[in-house]
């Protein structure tokens, strides 16, 4: 389930042909990690509550990078957010391995493979102070098998593993319990036939999203995802398609988010995938594709975070381990693209940092093992590369000017120029075109003292009706247009017309793709038929 197969130097041959229309948002977190204590073994969980960050794992112990200072932690550690600093009277320490984490009602929840939580008979359940890190008296069902996801709702709290009962009682992978007592609730029954790996509460807290490697909940087919009540824990009718054919593939779903009207999944199996779910319907909304497991999601403010085990393949992007989408649309961010050499299997999307734990040694080819930290990024404000209502060189003739013209050697000192919009046949030109031509050319040179000074540039067109756009004489975006050979005699596929004639199309670009010095930007649109009644085009610019 971990396989890699090696496509960099292809990914990197391709050319761009066609980009969406819907642009990625770019990422808030800084790519570059801040310094953080650093455990010695792998991250498995992160619970983020108020000024609060807990971990847990594998580690023993965690060593401050700075100062050299190396501290006992017995798989489980708490910092304040804001500073880092490690809450030293925060110590509970269990004898194996934590493999979730839930907070509520001012406690920790954990779950794992433990047996002994600061010297206490805890199997596998316990219940910690969240001030103090006490182990809670009296809060004790014990679970014969693995517990590998947590979830609280009000004042019950959920779990998901690979147990088969609690507290001596049949739960097959599936329990409830009150948060405070631990007792399990009564007439609350739900099972899965294969691992739990992940819990989400919806949003409106009547449900709760349960994902692994089950194909039942409750005796009803669910392949890998489904949803059950939260009162009761029936299975409800929520039934997302599987990620894959089943049983011949196995699309486990590692974990869980939500945000909105929306449940994202990271998903493990044949390659990996991550992907969006409509919480009303069940739909698959997007997906994405990976060349090994995506391991854990978190989603925050319309972005979604992936972590796993793919390099260098992420939905034609080259990331390894890391990958940020838009949460609407599925856009791959074109900037954040940390990279990892092992599984990220825990990430938590804070106000204030992205955190993330996993089984790696290096981020950014630097020794930051087993769990870090990406800072909120300041704003930047936009820099304008070129306006909207820009002067254009243009090219309205009708004659076929092969390739030669998009390169940005080629001479245009004759073409006559105008301001944007440029067309006809709508009212609202600044300079008119002449009707009757399939194929309009525009040309705009610009300047660009450092593109390495820039995290991120967006390019917004105004098509009427389909537009090829090259930068420096390389295809970047092609909006309403057929794949192949675009030639002067190629018509766009669909006529754009009403209220889609004033929609920009915008998508992100890598800063890398600009030159120090004068760039060119040129533009082909294309009528849908040549006795069109229209044609339009305007186009903007913008860096960050």
């Amino acid at each position: 389930m971990h396989i890699r197969t090696f496509l960099g130097a292809l990914l990197l041959a391709t050319p761009v042909v066609l980009v969406s229309a819907s642009p990625a948002r770019a990422a808030d977190y800084a790519t570059q990690p801040r310094n953080n204590w650093l455990p010695n073994a792998r991250v498995s969980a992160i619970a983020h509550t108020g000024d609060r960050v807990v971990i847990a794992g594998d580690f023993t112990s965690l060593r401050n990078p700075v100062t050299g200072e190396s501290v006992a932690r017995g798989r489980l550690a708490m910092f304040d957010a804001a500073t880092g600093d490690l809450v030293r009277s925060w110590a509970p320490a269990a004898n194996g391995s934590v493999r979730a984490l839930a907070v509520g009602g001012g406690r920790v929840f954990a779950g794992g493979d433990f047996t002994t939580v600061a010297g206490q008979s805890r199997v596998r359940l316990v219940a910690l102070d969240q001030a103090s890190g006490a182990v809670i008296g009296g809060w004790n069902p014990a679970a014969n098998g693995s517990v590998r996801a947590l979830a609280v709702i009000g004042s019950t709290l959920y779990a998901g593993g690979q147990f088969t009962s609690v507290a001596g009682q049949a739960r097959t992978r599936l329990a409830a319990f009150d948060a405070a007592g631990g007792a399990l609730r009564a007439g609350w029954v739900s099972a899965a036939n294969a691992t739990v790996y992940t819990l989400a509460a919806r949003p409106d807290g009547g449900a709760l999203l349960v994902g692994g490697l089950f194909t039942t909940l409750g005796g009803t087919t669910r392949n890998y995802l489904g949803s059950i009540d939260a009162a009761s824990g029936a299975v409800t009718g929520w039934q997302p398609p599987p990620g894959c054919m089943v049983p011949s593939n196995q699309c486990i779903v590692t974990d869980l988010a939500v945000e909105g009207d929306s449940a994202y999944a990271s998903i493990a199996g044949p390659g990996g995938r991550l992907a969006a779910y409509h919480l009303g319907t069940g739909a698959r909304r997007w997906e994405r594709l990976a060349d090994g497991d995506v391991e854990s999601v978190a989603v925050r403010d319309g972005r979604v975070y992936a972590g796993g085990h793919f390099c260098p393949d992420f939905s034609g992007f080259t990331r390894c381990d890391f990958a940020a989408v838009d949460a609407a649309t599925g856009a791959v961010d074109p900037d954040f693209a940390p990279t990892a050499n092992g599984q990220i299997f825990a990430l938590d999307a804070g106000p204030d940092a992205l955190r993330t734990g996993g089984a790696y040694s290096q981020v950014n080819g630097q020794s930051r093992p087993y769990y870090t930290e990406f800072p909120l990024r300041p704003p930047s404000p936009d820099i304008t590369l070129i306006a909207q209502g820009s002067t254009w060189r243009y090219d309205d003739s009708g004659a076929d000017l092969g390739t030669a013209w998009s390169q940005p050697t080629h001479d245009d000192s004759a073409w006559p120029s105008g301001p944007a919009q440029l067309g006809f046949g709508d009212g609202d030109e600044r300079r008119v075109l002449a009707a009757g031509r399939t194929t309009y050319y525009f040309r705009h040179t610009f300047t660009v003292p450092d593109p390495g000074a820039l995290e991120a540039v967006t390019l917004s067109v105004l098509r009427d009706d389909g537009a090829v756009v090259h930068l420096n004489g390389r295809e970047v975006m092609r909006s309403n247009m057929p794949a192949g050979t675009i030639t002067s005699t190629t018509l766009a596929p669909s006529t754009v017309s009403g209220d889609a004639e004033n929609v920009w199309q915008t998508l992100s670009i890598a800063p890398a793709l600009l030159s120090a010095g004068q760039n060119t930007l040129a533009v082909e649109v294309h009528q849908a038929q040549v006795a069109s009644s229209d044609v339009s085009f305007d186009l903007r610019l913008t860096a960050r």
